[in-house]
């Protein structure tokens, strides 16, 4: 089989994640399949590696906006995949064209378009991509020989806007084990974390965003005043795409003068994130919209006692390993936090919960379950 997958959605976050590890499992596997990956030029150094098997073609227009790239997905990249005699096309990111010259398979990675949750300021431009996205999610999912959710939540969402799916199924993403296992309290580790000024720290890891909810769970931290350690600290590591978002978390933080205490760690290179989840005295995970949580996966694989937003698919994911709240009540959140670092034998049950039920994730299963699906279409 000729497989192109279609990564020029992909720029950061758990899409990125997602796709790095599909296509290192893919050169695993025993199967003789051929691989056109087509990415952006940044795409390219991202996911490029040498093997006999994958062929690489980057292009530079995905990469000038969404309405570019969805204008050259449509029109463009069917032509390109025909002539390279690919036999079917997989689209990770919502989107494949709705008049392919292969069959499609579609993943809906991206289900803020299909949300209703709740209400966040967005600009005009932000409002109109979404909704445009909205329709061509719809469009793709019905075009499509199969579509792939990353959890039942995913599936449940799309059902609700009226479309039923016929050929689709439910498979988890995972964890990449070789990088995310549990380290131990050592010279490097203590050196890593006076590096960034941590001792003891509260963890979140996500890119910024408003539906991320992080202003919730630093107002939970200020309301824990007094009630717990004050060397304490919040930590929070990814890159800011929200940048009024972030101004205002800055500016809320520095009214209540609580600047030495939370701090933002900036993206954090994929290799070290282990390090902080194994360091962390708990992992918080507040967001509101998820179709997976990469993070999540990746937290428990390294033992983090975990905390998280009582939202699906937080607790289809985490299942008994974690501890729920309300994601819009400061109050609840903190409520949680202070019950659980008090209580030292909890953190012990939800560290061995933790690394449990990150068996449930496997990368060979997931692509052992897609492979299973093109050879069938094919």
């Amino acid at each position: 089989m000729k497989i192109a997958i279609n990564t020029t959605s992909a720029v950061a976050g758990g899409g990125v994640t997602y796709l790095k590890n599909l296509l290192r499992c893919l050169s695993k596997t025993p199967a003789n399949h051929q691989y056109l990956i087509i990415t952006t030029s940044s795409g390219k150094e991202t996911f490029y590696f040498r093997h006999p098997n994958f062929t690489f073609l980057s292009f530079r227009i995905p990469s000038k906006g969404s309405l570019l790239r969805i204008f050259w997905e449509q029109c463009i990249l069917p032509s390109i995949i025909k002539r390279y005699g690919a036999d079917i096309l997989f689209s990770p990111g919502n989107i494949c064209p709705l008049f392919p010259a292969i069959p499609n398979v579609v993943m809906v990675q991206n289900i803020e378009p299909l949300s209703n949750g709740p209400s966040i300021k967005r600009s005009l431009f932000q409002n109109i991509r979404l909704r445009l996205l909205k329709q061509l999610t719809l469009l793709s999912v019905k075009k499509a020989r199969w579509v792939i959710f990353p959890s039942t939540k995913v599936h449940t969402l799309l059902e609700k806007t009226g479309i039923s799916v016929k050929h689709a199924e439910v498979i988890y993403h995972s964890v990449n084990r070789e990088i995310f296992y549990p380290r131990k309290e050592d010279d490097w580790l203590n050196q890593y974390k006076k590096k960034h000024g941590l001792e003891k720290f509260i963890l979140y890891v996500s890119h910024i965003q408003r539906y991320k909810n992080f202003m919730e769970l630093i107002k939970a931290f200020i309301l824990l005043k007094g009630r717990i350690d004050d060397t304490v600290q919040l930590a929070f590591a990814g890159e800011c795409f929200d940048r009024e978002y972030y101004n205002e978390m800055k500016a809320f933080i520095t009214e209540h003068q609580y600047e030495d205490r939370i701090i933002f760690l900036g993206n954090i290179p994929y290799t070290e994130l282990p390090y902080l989840y194994s360091a962390c005295m708990i992992f918080v995970y507040p967001s509101t919209c998820e179709s997976f949580g990469m993070t999540l996966g990746e937290a428990m694989a390294c033992g983090a006692p975990v905390l998280a937003s009582n939202r699906e698919p937080m607790i289809e994911i985490c299942g008994d390993a974690a501890i729920y709240f309300d994601p819009t009540d400061p109050a609840a959140i903190a409520g949680v936090i202070f019950n659980t670092l008090v209580d030292k034998d909890l953190i012990s049950i939800l560290k061995i919960r933790s690394l449990k039920r990150s068996e449930e994730f496997s990368w060979e299963n997931t692509v052992k379950k897609i492979l299973e699906i093109f050879g069938g279409i094919v």
